[in-house]
């Protein structure tokens, strides 16, 4: 069995690899070593794989799906969630980004929340819960 095979993965086409892995780093994703000529980068958030693939140079399964994926909206319908200890810092660091915001920071009862948009328009939202 390769290793990592029974995690739950989330793959997002990317128009620029380094910037959405640089992005995806700095917001706490820890990055795998592969192959730098790879079109494919991916990095692990505890036990969940994120996969960033190329939008232009990964290859397609079917040819409707391509069209789409390199000519409509990217992100549409499409959240990541990620859990953070520090929803401030989050949200400075999205700001300092140039990256927008589509929500503020907001109790929401349970926990401390934000959306912001990262470089292909996927939603992010981040979770602050009480400690």
């Amino acid at each position: 069995m390769v290793a990592g095979s029974r995690q739950l993965k989330i793959g997002l086409r990317v128009e620029d690899l380094d910037r959405s892995l640089a992005l995806y780093r700095r917001i706490g994703f820890r990055e795998i070593p592969s192959d730098p000529a790879s079109m494919v980068r991916y990095l692990t958030f505890r036990h969940t794989w994120l996969i960033l693939a190329s939008r232009h140079s990964h290859g397609y399964h079917h040819p409707e799906r391509e069209l789409l994926a390199r000519t409509g909206p990217m992100g549409s319908g499409v959240v990541v969630v990620v859990p953070t200890t520090d929803i401030a810092g989050m949200r400075d660091l999205w700001r300092a980004e140039g990256l927008p915001v589509t929500l503020e920071v907001e109790d929401v009862g349970s926990a401390r929340v934000f959306y912001g948009l990262d470089p292909d328009g996927y939603e992010v939202m981040f979770e602050q819960f009480p400690t």
